[in-house]
């Protein structure tokens, strides 16, 4: 059988385009290389509270910044929250009583000020939808390490800065680009709080559940499909190679849409091949080594927010333990700065702020060490989308790439894998129709 359209991965961005292609009358196959659908949307039971679900993945969303995804929430009808509210600070953010909200001293104001203004002057220069390449921006790929001393700020406001800029990049400040920071004030409507500010709300029972309602309405799945290759045939159509139980296996589609994260796209062989640049950048891949750590403690108050110059950057409240009256807090921190497997370490890492928590365990998902994944959430070398980014998310003849990985407009977030796949449905479907109504091949 031949299909309309192939999607190649099953995280929201192939499971949006599945979906709408199947809606408007296309056929369509999805091939996800795992055991599962939601790519980097993963709820799972937690392994220290086997009662729980806990996100590995993304979890919080806000509805103003992210409007596609709550269409999908409320499409579905599932059931949100808001995000735990926190009332209790352990920041290690300089001399004094920082342990507050806002812990800016007023000291420091005249400098955050001018600080701040030269920051959203800089991320006023991008446009979200013209690509880092095309605008001149060379000065502001730099390490951000770098470019925050230059903005002159007292020192509590400029750990405050760099640690958030560090959970947000999952790269430790001096090998992070400037540039894919204000990418992200940028993308949050020029604000700096805004980027902090849209962990809001979350899914209840895990973004599982939207995965799974999504999925009910994609008609023609496999899993554990592992593309290997895309060949464009004498026709005009695609044939797509893929192993599956130890065997290879082939399907043919008129087009084909890459869904899979950035960093796996070095492991598919495309005919014709990719440009050489742009070649290039998938063998290296994206640079974010960024973890996310389940963390088990007894001692400490519900609605505790740690922020400052920890091996941890941030850590804070995510629930309410069963039976012990714990608490699991999430803490941010990069694979390259920090072993997760050493349990001292963690234990270390905690007192850093709460002296008197009592670590019981800890839990994370590598996504670095998974080939399926190749990494966590996109976050580029210094030096990388300043010379190719908008690029890296061009259609290559009728194979398309989309996922978070390549959204312009909210990079490394669902919101933007469903952006990617909207306007990826929404070219094909509108342009993909000759005047006899068959599907033609442009």
């Amino acid at each position: 059988m031949s299909y309309d359209v192939i999607v190649v991965g099953g995280g929201f961005a192939g499971l949006r385009a599945a979906r709408d292609f199947a809606t408007a009358g296309r056929s369509v196959l999805l091939l996800e290389g795992g055991a599962r659908l939601g790519g980097r949307a993963y709820t799972r039971a937690s392994e220290l509270f086997p009662s729980i679900q806990i996100e590995l993945g993304g979890t919080y969303f806000h509805r103003h910044h992210h409007p596609r995804l709550v269409d999908e929430i409320e499409r579905y009808g599932i059931e949100t929250a808001p995000a735990p509210e926190f009332t209790v600070f352990r920041n290690r953010l300089g001399k004094g009583d920082n342990n507050k909200a806002f812990p800016i001293p007023l000291g420091e104001g005249a400098q955050a000020e001018a600080g701040l203004y030269r920051l959203l002057r800089d991320a006023h220069r991008i446009d979200v939808t013209a690509g880092l390449e095309n605008q001149g921006l060379d000065d502001l790929d730099i390490p951000l390490l770098e470019y925050v001393d230059a903005l002159l700020l007292g020192p509590v406001t400029r750990q405050l800065v760099l640690s958030w800029a560090w959970n947000m990049l999952g790269q430790h400040p001096a090998e992070s680009s400037a540039l894919w920071a204000l990418q992200l004030v940028a993308a949050h409507g020029y604000s700096v709080l805004g980027v902090v500010l849209a962990l809001d709300e979350v899914v209840c029972g895990g973004m599982q559940q939207l995965v799974s309602a999504m999925a009910a309405d994609v008609p023609d799945s496999v899993l554990g499909a592992r593309v290997t290759s895309v060949e464009l045939q004498q026709d005009g159509s695609y044939d797509v190679a893929f192993d599956r139980d130890g065997r290879s296996e082939r399907q043919r589609g008129s087009r084909v849409v890459i869904a899979t994260p950035f960093n796996t796209w070095r492991n598919i062989e495309f005919d014709p091949p990719l440009t050489a640049e742009r070649a290039g950048a998938l063998t290296k891949g994206h640079a974010c080594k960024g973890l996310k750590l389940m963390i088990h403690v007894t001692g400490v108050p519900a609605g505790l927010s740690c922020t400052g110059d920890g091996v941890f950057p941030t850590l804070y409240d995510y629930m309410q333990t069963p039976d012990d009256g714990g608490r699991l807090l999430v803490a941010f921190t990069d694979s390259d700065s920090f072993d997760p497997t050493d349990s001292e370490a963690v234990t270390a890492a905690v007192h850093h702020y709460i002296p008197e928590a009592v670590v019981h365990g800890f839990e994370y998902y590598d996504w670095s060490a998974d080939p399926l994944f190749g990494g966590p959430w996109v976050s580029p070398y210094i030096g990388q989308f300043s010379r190719i980014h908008k690029g890296l998310g061009e259609r290559h003849g009728e194979i398309y790439f989309i996922g978070s990985d390549v959204s312009l407009r909210f990079p490394g977030y669902i919101e933007g894998a469903l952006e990617t796949a909207e306007a990826a449905v929404d070219e094909i479907v509108r342009g993909g129709r000759g005047q006899d109504g068959e599907m033609t091949h442009r």
